[in-house]
């Protein structure tokens, strides 16, 4: 699946995950991980369980784990949780290994969606090692431990990061992985800000983007939709390669050269059009 937003709620705060199931974001992440003190994490796997089984009925909205880091006391309590019926899948923080997934995997009862979160330098250097695994679905790039474990200085560019992004685009492209999402945008109240970073990372081949508010979901899913211009001339180039123009390798609409690329990337834009309902079936 591709999700244009994922929305993080705090694991210990069972009325904020419960609400998220009516957001408009496009996926959940409920976090046993970052936003969960140390001392917290054995409650926050009560709580979660708690809102999984005060759920009514299986939410539309898939909800991801983000369980503990591999290796640490939690993680494996934390990946069992998500063989709950109304769990999604799970989002594996600062994964680094194909090991690393296989034993989430089985921990999971071999169900589910995996998501893996690159947030470090050896996780960076293994993508395509990381990537043979056949459950790995989605990948997210997590910025901020990032810049942490090579001593970047994170600016509103976002440059000092490019590379990793463009290694992760291309390696999960490679693999087949259609879910390629970017890092949280920790300024809330900025959306100016944040609409251009999501303009940048969607035009270098991101298709959605890890939030941690409600606020900041019209802004995401602005970016990484298609344009109502974009799709009106997808429609127009497939309808022209699909009857008038059917069996022509290459044509001109509107005065530009049309072949087989522009059909290709046609496609792409009606495809994601009808993916967030933005087109008729």
């Amino acid at each position: 699946m591709i999700y244009r937003s994922l929305m993080f709620t705090p694991g210990t705060q069972k009325e904020k995950m419960l609400k998220s199931v009516n957001s408009k974001a496009d996926a959940l992440i409920w976090d046993l991980e970052d936003a969960v003190h140390m001392d917290e994490k054995p409650h926050a796997q009560v709580v979660i369980n708690e809102a999984l089984e005060e759920l009514a009925e299986k939410p539309k909205k898939p909800i991801f784990l983000r369980v503990n880091q591999y290796d640490t006391v939690w993680y494996s309590d934390d990946v069992q949780l998500a063989r709950h019926e109304n769990v999604a899948g799970v989002m594996l923080p600062k994964a680094e290994t194909a090991e690393q997934v296989a034993e989430t995997w089985k921990l999971m009862g071999e169900s589910g969606e995996i998501i893996v979160l690159i947030e470090t330098a050896v996780g960076l250097k293994n993508l395509e090692e990381i990537f043979e695994s056949p459950h790995v679905t989605g990948v997210a790039f997590g910025a901020i431990d990032f810049a942490v474990d090579l001593d970047l200085t994170l600016t509103e560019t976002g440059l000092e990061a490019l590379y990793a992004r463009s290694r992760i685009v291309m390696y999960a492209k490679a693999a087949g992985i259609s879910g390629i999402y970017d890092t949280v945008f920790p300024d809330v109240h900025n959306a100016e800000s944040l609409k251009k970073r999501a303009t940048l990372t969607r035009a270098a081949g991101f298709n959605g983007q890890l939030a941690i508010h409600p606020i900041q979901i019209d802004t995401i899913h602005e970016v990484y939709s298609p344009s109502q211009s974009s799709i009106d001339w997808a429609v127009k180039v497939l309808h022209r390669s699909e009857n008038e123009e059917k069996g022509a390798g290459v044509f001109m609409l509107d005065g530009k050269m049309i072949d087989r690329p522009v059909i290709e990337k046609a496609k792409q834009i009606y495809n994601s059009a009808r993916r967030y309902q933005l087109v008729a079936e």
